[in-house]
């Protein structure tokens, strides 16, 4: 019975410092997804079952993002189902996300509950950016194995600036529903009555990376003219004269 118990308290007790030598061994085995993103942590405090990372960074696609502080908090009823329940939190000066994670050797991971706010500069290293605000998203739900299953969300691109001219010009807001359809993520556009106007959708390939937009820019009063000026080479003017983007290629 001692041997039981002892054994009970050092698993209850397993310092946080364990779970990079997990990850490690479990890539090792090959246990883990191929495309799955790669992720650091260091500076770790308390268990394997609740504690934090003080320092994280996750590598996508060879792009180092760092998370900041990294939380997390199991879930221990759930392994009795041979399933792991985490809750996630990452903090850092500009952004913050918080998630929860659902993964079990037979079922697909699923991420639900995921919300946050993060600068739109992250995505720099993969969309060229000419712009600066913040992104504040949703997604109930996100559903992946070896590809994405499900996704279904909300995001909002507040306050946008172009950063295109010698002083900063507004753009406005914009609000993208994001949801899975024949395989394909699509990403439905539209703007809060923005000074850029801007509505369409944009249709992504998770497999490759190939995606294609079709959207209509519109020049509202408000907006500064350099940037009306600009957008007239994103496209082709229709009849009401807004800008036509079609626009192909790969992520």
């Amino acid at each position: 019975m001692l041997v039981v118990v002892g054994a009970g308290l050092a698993i209850a007790n397993a310092p946080a410092s364990l779970i990079p030598l997990a990850l490690d061994e479990l890539e090792k085995r090959q246990l883990l997804a191929p495309n799955l993103p790669a992720i650091a942590l260091t500076d770790l405090e308390g268990t394997v079952w609740q504690g934090q990372a003080n320092q994280a960074v996750i590598t996508i696609d060879g792009e180092a993002i760092l998370l900041g502080v990294l939380s997390w908090e199991f879930e221990p009823l759930s392994l009795l189902d041979r399933t792991a329940v985490v809750h996630v939190k990452a903090d850092a000066p500009e952004h913050h996300l918080q998630a929860t994670v659902i993964a079990s050797a037979t079922d697909p991971i699923t991420i639900n509950n995921l919300e946050g706010r993060l600068p739109i500069s992250l995505l720099e290293p993969w969309v060229p950016m000419l712009v600066k605000g913040d992104i504040v998203f949703v997604f109930d739900h996100i559903i992946a194995d070896q590809q994405l299953l499900a996704i279904d969300g909300l995001l909002n691109a507040e306050s946008i600036v172009w950063l295109g001219g010698n002083y900063e010009m507004p753009l406005g807001s914009y609000m993208m529903q994001i949801f899975l359809q024949d395989n394909q993520v699509h990403i439905d556009i539209n703007d809060f009555n923005a000074d850029l106007g801007m509505s369409g959708v944009l249709i992504i390939n998770p497999v490759n990376g190939e995606y294609q937009l079709d959207a209509v820019l519109q020049a509202r009063p408000e907006l500064a003219p350099e940037v009306t000026a600009s957008i007239a080479w994103f496209g082709k003017r229709n009849k009401q004269g807004d800008i036509v983007l079609k626009n192909r290629g790969r992520l």
